[in-house]
């Protein structure tokens, strides 16, 4: 009885702000709300619901979405006007930070293509503004959830045979340290990516995102994947105010990725090139 009053109610007060979810069993969701809820969850909820007060028509979500987080977005704009306009397109990053690296990568894009979608956690979903732009991807282990990705997987596709562009974390979550101190990197890259890419010829543009989030969110990553989740608000909160330094790669068109004719070996060769945009020599290697 108890539980089940309990799960009503985190149901009624969910927020589109939050990595709650109620898929999640009842104690990982206790959890995770209130760890978000002394670590940032509410100041960022306001400042989400400001920008849907003041929103118009027409606006660049990305870039209100940079402002209202006072976040500055660093990359060189030679790259950038390098990146083909029309055609199928995919953008692949690094993901050090979450969300704010996902702000700044939907920023970057925005500059030169209306046409993108971006493939992330369908939690995000529950944040309205953000609808128009995703393919969500279910990470429940449930036959529904495998259901929801096939699909997502074939909108992921349709789109780009449209011609439309793609942006898509290949590593599936933020980038993880091996130690508390240790320098991040992406979890394995899922091999779909490489489908997407040799199924529909798509120019692939590389991007690589310095630093990476606190040692906190590490050490709790080497523990529990429910703090971990919980401690994603905190990561946000904190990058509030800050830069994020984006290095944008040369696009790489089809016809030079057609050598690579095992999916694994071409995605190996798509992260080094990730990795290799990173300007210190000795954290190249991923």
């Amino acid at each position: 009885m108890g539980a089940a009053w309990l799960g009503r109610r985190l149901d009624r007060t969910i927020h589109a702000i939050s990595y709650d979810s109620p898929e999640d069993p009842l104690g990982r969701r206790v959890v995770v709300r209130a760890i978000e809820r002394i670590t940032g969850q509410p100041r960022l909820q306001r400042i989400y619901e400001a920008y849907l007060a003041a929103r118009r028509d027409g606006d660049n979500l990305w870039q209100m979405a940079a402002e209202y987080l006072n976040l500055t977005v660093r990359y060189d704009p030679a790259a950038l006007a390098a990146i083909p306009r029309t055609g199928p397109l995919i953008v692949v990053a690094n993901h050090p930070y979450g969300a704010p690296d996902g702000i700044a990568l939907g920023y970057i894009t925005s500059q030169v293509r209306s046409d993108f979608k971006v493939m992330a956690h369908a939690v995000l979903e529950r944040a309205e503004a953000l609808r128009p732009y995703l393919i969500p991807i279910n990470f429940d282990p449930t036959a529904e959830a495998l259901r929801a990705n096939i699909e997502a997987k074939r909108a992921a596709l349709a789109h780009l045979a449209e011609g439309g562009a793609i942006i898509i974390y290949p590593g599936g979550g933020v980038s993880t340290a091996p130690h508390v101190f240790g320098r991040a990197t992406d979890l394995p890259w899922k091999r779909f990516v490489g489908r997407l890419i040799t199924t529909t010829h798509a120019t692939v543009v590389p991007i690589f995102f310095e630093g990476q989030a606190s040692w906190v969110f590490h050490l709790v990553s080497r523990f529990s994947e429910t703090l971990r989740q919980a401690m994603l608000m905190r990561e946000v909160a904190a990058r509030i105010g800050a830069e994020i330094t984006a290095h944008i790669g040369a696009p790489i068109p089809f016809s030079d990725l057609t050598s690579w004719t095992d999916r694994q070996a071409l995605l190996d060769y798509l992260r080094s090139t990730v990795y290799g945009l990173d300007p210190a020599p000795q954290r190249r290697a991923a």
